[in-house]
């Protein structure tokens, strides 16, 4: 493995960072003392800051040179609503919150390239735009830096995740697909309600409700290519008041996931249709509520080939694997949609500690810190390649 010397040197220094984010994590769009940890941190090393919303972060490097090109690299800063059960003297000291789905170490790394970027400025011919992004965990970030118009002109957008699954040391690279769409959807029924000896006399909710949650998966099992990925899950059925009275209302809850827009446009459609169909069928009416969280994630090819030469300077060609793509999501994709750019994966799996193997969003989520300096180094030398590369 071949780290940058400098990003060595401060590896005590990173690692103690990313455990002050573990101690102290801040729930999504509510990451008040985060943010201004950042901001101290990159103030100290002389990189100017702009708030992006309440809790967002944007640190520009400015380079030295007479080029317009910017690199945009992105970490998010949010954690999540899990108890921290591990035993280490960095566990979460927020009751109910922990960042258990390492945002810390992405916050950090991306904090560690900063200073390594900040002391060799006089190399950049552009721009570094460093986004520290909240609200990642509902799909609520990225739209904010994207409105301020920040990535309008940027050449490239590049973002990084830790896996568990992948051991520490090794980097995932996948153009094309890598994570899903993610909607929520509401779907409200309304009925009219009657004695359950008399249901000729009402519209049953429930009933509507049952054969609504039983059609929608013919979406995908009916409606769908078996070829294309599509979830139609469902995880709220709510109805009724009493044992022996028809329904008046009923609310279920779901989510979709698909991993292109035309397949989940299409989706969400279906959805809506049959829903109100099996409604007026019954007499009853649906009202349909969508809330988008974020579209599919797809990896640019060019700019998998760019990292892919960066990471294997880093890591060693052989340490360099794909991985397959994920119905779980990240509006990192927003970016994605706005200009070229990629998403990679860092492993942090190591067997000899054990919390580093357990799953994203576990209550004893860990990482191998070696991830944090490889993080750091894939940062720093991507904008560093994209950047001096005008200059030769």
């Amino acid at each position: 493995m071949a780290i940058n010397p400098q990003i060595q040197e401060d590896r005590d220094y990173l690692i103690s960072l990313r455990r002050h984010f573990h101690q102290y994590p801040e729930l999504s769009m509510k990451e008040y003392n985060t943010a201004k940890r950042i901001e101290k941190e990159l103030h100290q090393i002389g990189v100017k800051t702009r708030r992006i919303g309440e809790t967002g972060v944007l640190g520009v490097i400015e380079g030295n040179g007479s080029s317009d090109r910017i690199v945009a690299l992105r970490a998010d800063i949010d954690a999540l609503h899990i108890q921290d059960v591990k035993t280490v003297d960095y566990a979460s000291i927020i009751p109910g919150v922990m960042h258990a789905c390492g945002h810390d170490s992405h916050t950090t790394a991306l904090i560690g390239a900063a200073r390594y970027l900040k002391a060799n400025e006089a190399k950049l011919d552009g721009k570094v735009y460093l986004i520290f992004q909240q609200g990642e965990e509902y799909g609520q970030g990225a739209r904010l830096f994207i409105k301020e118009g920040l990535l309008n002109n940027a050449y490239r957008v590049f973002g990084i995740h830790v896996d568990s699954e992948i051991p520490v040391g090794k980097v995932a690279i996948k153009e094309g697909p890598v994570n899903a769409s993610v909607d929520h959807f509401t779907i409200k029924i309304k009925g009219i309600s009657s004695h359950v000896s008399t249901p000729h006399k009402g519209v049953d909710g429930l009933y509507i409700a049952a054969q609504t949650v039983i059609a929608l998966q013919g979406i995908v099992s009916r409606l769908t290519d078996p070829k294309d990925v599509v979830v139609v899950g469902i995880g709220v059925l709510k109805a009724g008041e009493g044992y022996n009275i028809v329904a008046k209302e009923a609310v279920i809850e779901g989510t979709t996931r698909c991993f292109t827009e035309k397949i989940r446009d299409r989706t969400n459609r279906k959805i809506e249709e049959i829903s109100k169909n099996i409604a007026s069928i019954y007499g009853g009416e649906a009202e349909i509520i969508f809330q988008d969280f974020t579209s599919p994630l797809v990896n640019d090819k060019t700019s998998c080939e760019e990292v892919r030469i960066v990471a294997e300077k880093i890591v060693g060609k052989d340490n360099i694997v794909s991985r397959e793509a994920t119905l779980g999501g990240d509006d990192f994709a927003e970016f994605l949609k706005i200009t070229k750019g990629m998403y990679a994966y860092v492993g942090t799996g190591n067997p000899d500690k054990p919390n580093t193997l357990a799953a994203l969003h576990g209550d004893n989520f860990d990482i191998d810190e070696e991830a944090i300096i490889i993080g750091a180094n894939l940062y720093a030398d991507y904008a560093m390649s994209q950047l001096a590369f005008i200059c030769q």
